[in-house]
């Protein structure tokens, strides 16, 4: 157990157990890359992470499942070919924006606004390929060597109303996995996705054309479309001529045939196409929710709904509505309506969970914000499971809820700090540090630290007792920790839980930065 207290200063912090600095061999295309990461990293990015940025863009679409089990299906089918197995998986978010995007370690998405811009089950498999080899190559890796930043992220959210998915829409804050989806690829890794996208295609049976007509149809659609629902997906997948040309060449030397699709990829989607205007009208009752025309937004809603009644975010959108006119009883039906068609989306709860309590339903509100939060962590959540815990006299808890909520920004982070301070007033630096301990998914024992004060600290002492009874150790941990951020040290010492549960960690000292 003494190394638990030899390691370098300059090595702290929860990455640093994961770092591998090394050129490596890229298992998809056998060059060296210099890569700061290491595919446990890559690995623990992906599964941390993929459900909340899934969520976070308006869930999963669940209306037709088949849809999803054949994309999956298709995804599959060419992650067998892969160079580098992970742990694929695939989902389709309910959005409207045309857009597909990869994490680190397999994990992949495709919006439903990009299925139905496809043609054919060939067309799938170039997006769902060139999506693979983003993971395969680590292309998302490469990208944290250059300089992204190499923590974890914090995951708690802000619930934003946007034009894609008012209500729906939420911004991770320092993730991560939001950095890596929403970087642009240089044109080395897009045209290196589409060459062995292409590979893998032919492998696995699929027709390499396919790639070659989507990426025609995209540089069609990207001209003078700047301002359209296509420029997300452009922006981080930019089609070019280049690309067009490269494909074909890469076509030319892959053997001809395979499966092209149509038939069976128009039968797979039948019901996503029968239900495109619905929603169409959805996205624009969205947009004139937003400017507060509310008549307008309820007639489009009502079109939406005649023609797709099963689809939550219609009933969800109308909850929001009449939410806005104080018409609780009427809200919170369109909610309790919106999570029987759905129950896996955070949203519906935690508007369900603001009804509650403003009804007086504690139980029920409170029941509400801990299933949103298990789904996707927002400050709205964390507040309000604060204000309940202070209320009933648990104040560490409270505490604990109100840390989390103030590593964001806006108001509802403004209150969790402002909370914080008023539970816990303090005329120290050190007495305002939050402290929490555990193991990682590597089994290190690792040491948490929120920074619940407004000013930067640093040289944080911590006091750590092995067992009872055992003498105190001190471990100083010299790195800066802002103003409501947390900071995880890792210490490299493997052990089970139980050796974890013993150890009791305080805060003897910390300074103010500057």
């Amino acid at each position: 157990m003494k190394a638990l207290f030899k390691l370098p200063a300059a090595g702290l912090g929860l990455v640093s157990a994961l770092l591998l600095s090394a050129c490596v061999q890229n298992p998809v295309t056998g060059k060296k890359d210099f890569l700061l990461v290491s595919e446990d990293w890559e690995l623990q990015i992906g599964a941390q992470q993929y459900l909340p940025l899934r969520q976070s863009q308006g869930g999963d679409y669940v209306v037709d499942p088949g849809v999803e089990a054949y994309v999956r299906s298709v995804g599959q089918r060419l992650a067998a070919k892969s160079d580098r197995m992970l742990p694929y998986e695939f989902n389709v978010i309910n959005d409207s924006t045309p857009n597909a995007w990869a994490l680190p370690g397999g994990k992949i998405s495709i919006n439903r606004g990009l299925l139905v811009q496809l043609k054919s089950e060939a067309e799938l498999a170039a997006v769902l390929g060139h999506e693979i080899v983003h993971s395969a190559a680590k292309h998302g890796a490469k990208g944290q060597t250059r300089g992204i930043g190499l923590q974890l992220g914090v995951l708690t959210a802000s619930v934003v109303g946007a034009r894609e998915g008012y209500g729906q829409q939420a911004q991770l804050l320092s993730s991560v996995g939001a950095q890596i989806i929403n970087s642009q690829y240089g044109q080395g890794a897009e045209l290196e996705a589409d060459q062995y996208g292409m590979t893998y295609m032919a492998r696995a049976g699929f027709d390499p054309q396919g790639a070659v007509g989507l990426q025609r149809t995209f540089v069609e659609l990207s001209k003078g479309q700047s301002s359209d629902t296509l420029s997300r997906l452009f922006a981080s997948h930019p089609p070019s001529e280049r690309r067009v040309s490269e494909n074909i060449k890469t076509a030319q030397s892959l053997a001809p045939g395979g499966t092209v699709g149509e038939q069976s990829y128009k039968k797979a989607m039948a019901r996503l196409y029968k239900s495109q205007k619905a929603y169409e009208a959805y996205d624009k009752a969205q947009v004139a929710f937003q400017n507060k025309n509310v008549s307008q937004a309820s007639a489009l809603l009502n079109t939406a709904i005649k023609l797709e009644p099963a689809e939550a975010h219609f009933h969800s959108l109308q909850g929001d509505i009449a939410l806005s006119q104080n018409k609780l009883t009427s809200a919170k039906r369109n909610f309790d309506k919106a999570i029987k068609l759905n129950q896996q989306f955070y949203y519906y709860y935690l508007q369900r969970g603001k009804i509650n309590e403003q009804q007086n339903n504690a139980k029920a509100a409170q029941a509400d914000y801990a299933t949103s939060l298990k789904l996707l962590p927002t400050t709205a959540a964390q507040l309000g499971l604060g204000q309940f815990a202070e209320r009933q006299g648990n104040l560490q808890v409270a505490k604990r809820y109100y840390a989390m909520a103030a590593q964001a920004s806006g108001k509802e982070a403004a209150s969790a700090k402002a909370a914080l301070l008023r539970l816990e007033p303090a005329k120290t630096a050190d007495s305002r540090l939050l402290v929490r301990q555990g193991l990682n998914r590597n089994g290190n024992f690792v040491i948490e630290l929120i920074n619940q004060t407004s000013r930067s600290v640093s040289n944080v002492q911590l006091g750590l007792q092995m067992s009872p009874g055992a003498p105190q150790r001190v471990q100083t941990l010299r790195n800066t920790i802002g103003a409501g951020q947390r900071y995880v040290f890792d210490t490299g010492q493997k052990m089970n839980r139980s050796s974890a549960d013993q150890i009791r960690v305080v805060i003897l000292k910390a300074e103010v930065a500057g």
